[in-house]
């Protein structure tokens, strides 16, 4: 018995909720009483305002006629009778004349008093005769709550206490002892001793809370065995691995050692191979340098050496003319035909020197445009659109005979700043390339002219609909003297001409493989105010 109210004391869920249950019962009992008292004190006032009334309604004008004939006798008969009522302690009447007739003793405090005046009836007037003072006193009411307060609380609390002590022995004998049980199995629990499963007293049902719990942590049990067993065979496998790890660390770094003395090794070969071939590279770069000065010198050569040739041809045959003209003029049988024939053949040697010279000329002023600096007049502001048109309608004189269709897709009032000889050079040359090489095999001839502003840039296409530009030509139309109809009389100049003017208005010219059109499609961009200044300019053509 000792042990058990030892172990119900201790058990603190069980205190804990039978020192709930006391203080919500408590609460519970101290509200109702309070309701309880409140209504009692309420009934007790009502009770004792009840007998006042009663007083108001039964004895005034008893009391006023008695006070109107003075007569003592009646008027201390009825004062003596109503100091008989329960709670009155205390009755006073005081006439008109100051004569007073008490009854009972006076409290000062815990009363409840009430003043009538009095009024004696005679026919229809009301004649005031004194006033009855009635006190009641509260003080035998207090005590009649306190007993009843003392009585209700003491009966609730001892009812709490057997209903706490109760709670507290079911919580114990439900609860807290199996969590007990639980707590010292939990306690004595070892992995590695051999597996003993959680049983409770035979008092709990087949399958309620507890059963399940123990059922729960028997199940759990065995898998955490069941895993702590993995976990060391785990564990002695890591440890395997580690040995392993460290072994192959030490070899990883002698692997590394040797690969680092070879790498070093490898690295001096290679900074000697290297020089080597920064060599090779410069005396490369120089034949490149040389390779391409003499396809240019040999391409200059060949275009001037050609009308060089024919004045060379013709000069000597004015010069046989001119013998065999001096040896007429000095015969004596010479007739007029004789010398004009002569002259006429002079004649045609000259127009063909003159004619000769002036394609040498226009050669050397083209190749001028390719190596130097083309324009030095000033920029100015003009209309792009016309500005274009303009460009075609002076080339289109050359090609009088073709017929094209052009298009001009920009806006009509689109300005710009730079320089007009620079651009008309780059759009002239592109159109006057179409025009010669695009519609051999071509039944409608079409060009489209676009331009538009982007972001401070000034962006130009060009595309016709014609038979385009092989891959292998696409990569050298831009060099000088390339040309793929020299047979027809190409010089090769005009699209590196234009490159270059490009080049000088700050931007750029590319050609477009694909397009809408189907043709070539060349892409010309280059900003509305320059840069740099025209010595910039010629240093980067001549780079």
């Amino acid at each position: 018995m000792h042990t058990f109210t030892r172990r119900l004391i201790k058990s603190q869920i069980g205190r804990k909720l039978t020192i709930s249950i006391i203080l919500f019962s408590s609460l519970i009992t101290l509200i109702t009483t309070g309701f309880q008292l409140i209504n009692d004190y309420k009934g007790d006032v009502n009770r004792i305002t009840r007998q006042f009334t009663s007083i108001e309604k039964v004895n005034l004008d008893v009391l006023a006629a008695s006070i109107w004939v003075i007569d003592e006798k009646l008027i201390n008969t009825q004062l003596n009778g109503l100091i008989q009522l329960p709670d009155i302690t205390y009755i006073s009447i005081n006439d008109d004349s100051g004569q007073v007739w008490t009854s009972g003793s006076p409290t000062p405090e815990n009363t409840i008093e009430k003043t009538f005046d009095l009024f004696y009836s005679s026919g229809r007037n009301n004649i005031a005769v004194g006033t009855l003072l009635i006190q009641a006193d509260l003080k035998a009411v207090y005590e009649k709550l306190l007993d009843r307060a003392i009585i209700i609380l003491l009966s609730n609390a001892i009812k709490t206490f057997f209903v706490a002590g109760f709670i507290l022995f079911l919580v114990w004998h439900m609860v807290a002892r199996h969590l007990h049980t639980l707590s010292l199995y939990c306690q004595r629990l070892d992995l590695d001793s051999p597996f003993e499963p959680l049983t409770f007293d035979q008092n709990n049902k087949q399958g309620d809370e507890f059963h399940q719990v123990s059922s729960a942590i028997n199940t759990m049990q065995q898998q955490l065995r069941t895993s702590f067993s993995d976990i060391k065979k785990s564990k002695q496998e890591l440890q395997d691995a580690l040995t392993d790890r460290e072994r192959l660390l030490a070899l990883e770094t002698s692997y590394k050692e040797e690969l680092a003395r070879q790498v070093k090794e490898r690295t001096q070969e290679l900074e000697q191979s290297l020089l080597v071939l920064k060599r090779a590279q410069e005396v490369l770069v120089e034949q490149e340098k040389m390779a391409a000065l003499g396809g240019l010198v040999s391409g200059v050569a060949h275009e001037i050496n050609t009308p060089i040739g024919i004045c060379l041809t013709a000069a000597t045959s004015q010069l046989v003319h001119i013998e065999e003209l001096i040896l007429l003029i000095h015969g004596e049988n010479t007739t007029l035909e004789e010398i004009n024939a002569i002259l006429e053949e002079y004649q045609q040697s000259c127009e063909l020197i003159v004619s000769n010279i002036t394609k040498a000329s226009t050669l050397i002023q083209k190749f001028k445009t390719v190596a130097a600096q083309q324009s030095q007049e000033e920029l100015k502001t003009f209309n792009l659109r016309q500005a274009l048109i303009d460009s075609h309608e002076s080339m289109k004189i050359l090609f009088d005979k073709q017929e094209v269709e052009v298009q001009f897709d920009l806006a009509p009032e689109l300005e710009i700043e730079t320089n007009l000889s620079l651009l008309k050079q780059i759009t002239t040359n592109i159109l006057s390339n179409a025009y010669t090489h695009a519609f051999k095999k071509v039944d409608k001839s079409i060009i489209i002219i676009r331009a538009k502003l982007v972001d401070s840039n000034i962006n130009i296409s060009i595309q016709d609909n014609g038979s385009g530009i092989s891959r292998d030509a696409a990569t050298h139309i831009f060099e000088p003297f390339y040309t793929t109809s020299r047979n027809e009389g190409g010089t090769g100049l005009g699209l590196s001409a234009a490159y270059n003017a490009a080049i000088l208005l700050k931007g750029n010219i590319r050609f477009e493989p694909k397009c809408e059109l189907g043709g070539a499609c060349f892409l010309i961009s280059f900003p509305l105010l320059p840069t740099q200044t025209s010595d910039e300019h010629t240093d980067a053509v001549s780079a």
